[in-house]
């Protein structure tokens, strides 16, 4: 059985930029990111663990240009569904990883 997703997310910081993360309806693919409105949109109304991978997927995308590496889609869509695998597939792990986020985001 499919959980429910959390509230909407306003913004996620990308490598020090801050980008939008938007759930729309009239979307052709499951999300985008643009980069140039450092902006992340995601189609409304998917399950959350596509919800999830895709904000990965997407993120991945941000982080590519940012970091000016070049990848193709194919690398991309790997790397995005291969950490959304390991997150989904290790809870512990990532209960930690977030303990360390939060963690980090309180010190500033």
């Amino acid at each position: 059985m499919a959980s429910r997703k959390p509230a909407p997310i306003a913004t996620v910081r990308v490598i020090g930029k801050t980008y939008k993360l938007l759930e729309v309806d009239n979307l052709d693919n499951q999300g985008i990111c643009e980069d140039d409105k450092q902006q992340i949109s995601i189609r409304k109304g998917m399950p959350i663990e596509s919800w999830a991978d895709t904000v990965i997927h997407e993120v991945t995308h941000a982080i590519d240009f940012n970091l000016k590496l070049g990848l193709s889609e194919r690398q991309v869509h790997c790397i995005g569904s291969g950490l959304w695998a390991v997150l989904a597939d290790n809870a512990e792990l990532t209960q930690r990883i977030c303990t360390a986020a939060l963690q980090k985001s309180r010190e500033k």
